[in-house]
């Protein structure tokens, strides 16, 4: 972290909040002779998230340091010390590794793009146990899986319907209309060697948080929370149905009620005005945020791609983004998207954004049954999912690049 930034928008309600200013949360443990403290509704997490749970009060320390943060403190009832931080203004515990440099991610469609279906299956790659831990040696830990209420525990469940038996597909995404989920936030750890490691310790850790909108938000300027998510965010990705380009509205195989309302020029319009806002660009100045442009359901275009086109081609399992392999995904995308009448897309694209790159992905792998709503018989076979996540997060300096 650098040393005069001490600024960060929390991971869970994006508000800006001074790192050395953070609240702490009693632990119950009270030195000898003090009464325990006791557990209430935490007023702030019943308004920021519904949350009724009961907690241990909190505090904010007397002794805080203009220069550094503080990491454990003293409960002023009890006298037990703590180290549980949280954001001043959601209560939310702030995980180990969050730091001012600790990016925010959104992911941004129009309904029934697959934005839910995607972030479920990536939360599935990105376990300690999965494909993405595994081919980078890293250490990927889930915040929030156990709250009620919240977006991870939410996915966890769409997930296990998806994964059994009855393979049932997920009903959209609803408009927050007050109601408020956390969001999905991950801390990713990574071992140092050599010099790094005796001078700046045994691991370098980063963590990143997404939220799930539902499409109709992007277009609502009163979805406050949707807004401060995008305009708090580092990177962006962008998830489009090839469905709804002008050369494909009559290839869909889903339901009247599951296709595509909104065309992605207005989609990107949307969020170009968002970004625009959040980065103060001059109307004759590109955007600087990376995007993700991620095509979805790709699956379903597999007879018009030859099976030798790298877009076809499973993920690598080397440990870093390869960078000339992304580049011929991203050409071969752009030549699609062109076929099927998105050259305005690409207009739009290269006018606004300085840094913007092409993915094709399919989070189910095969397309569904959609009148059954049923995920294919041979169950979830995802396909370069995690692909838009690694970029961006090679565009942070977190993860090595080749090629």
């Amino acid at each position: 972290m650098r040393l005069t930034n001490f600024m960060a928008p929390c991971p869970y309600c994006y508000t800006n909040i001074d790192l050395r200013k953070v609240t702490f949360r009693c632990l119950g443990r009270p030195v000898a002779g003090k009464k325990a403290c006791s557990k209430k509704v935490d007023d702030a997490r019943s308004t920021y998230f519904g949350d009724l749970n009961e907690y241990y009060p909190t505090f904010t320390p007397s002794n805080r340091s203009m220069f550094h943060e503080i990491r454990r403190s003293t409960c002023p009832d009890c006298l037990g010390t703590t180290g549980v931080r949280l954001c001043p203004q959601c209560h939310s515990r702030l995980p180990d590794g969050f730091s001012s440099d600790s990016p925010l991610f959104g992911l941004v469609g129009a309904r029934s793009a697959g934005k839910t279906v995607m972030l479920a299956v990536l939360m599935r790659e990105l376990a300690t146990n999965g494909p993405v831990a595994r081919r980078f040696r890293h250490v990927i830990t889930l915040y929030g899986a156990n709250e009620k209420n919240g977006q991870a525990e939410k996915l966890q469940n769409l997930l296990d319907q998806m994964e059994s038996t009855a393979g049932q597909l997920p009903p959209q995404t609803q408009q927050t209309a007050g109601e408020k989920s956390t969001p999905v936030v991950f801390e990713w750890k990574m071992p140092r060697d050599g010099i790094a490691k005796s001078t700046l310790g045994d691991y370098k850790s980063t963590v990143f948080s997404f939220y799930d909108t539902a499409g109709e938000d992007l277009a609502a300027d009163e979805r406050a929370l949707s807004m401060t998510y995008l305009l708090a965010t580092d990177g962006i990705i962008l998830l489009l149905d090839p469905f709804s380009f002008p050369n494909n509205t009559g290839r869909s195989k889903a339901l009247a009620d599951q296709q595509v309302e909104t065309s992605p020029e207005n989609v990107l319009h949307a969020i170009t005005e968002v970004l625009r806002q959040n980065e103060r660009t001059k109307l004759n100045r590109k955007i600087k945020q990376p995007v993700a442009v991620v095509i979805s359901k790709i699956d379903a275009f597999w007879d018009d791609i030859p099976a030798n086109n790298p877009i076809r081609q499973p993920s690598s399992k080397l440990p870093y983004f390869d960078e000339a392999e992304a580049t011929s995904v991203h050409d071969h995308i752009a030549s699609l998207v062109s076929h099927w009448g998105g050259d305005g897309l690409l207009t739009m694209l290269d006018t606004n954004y300085a840094n913007y790159r092409f993915f094709g992905l399919s989070a189910l792998g095969a397309e569904p049954d959609y009148s059954t709503q049923r995920v294919d018989e041979r169950g979830l076979i995802p396909h370069r999912v995690a692909e838009p996540l690694l970029w961006l997060m090679t565009e942070r300096g977190f993860i090595p690049k080749q090629g």
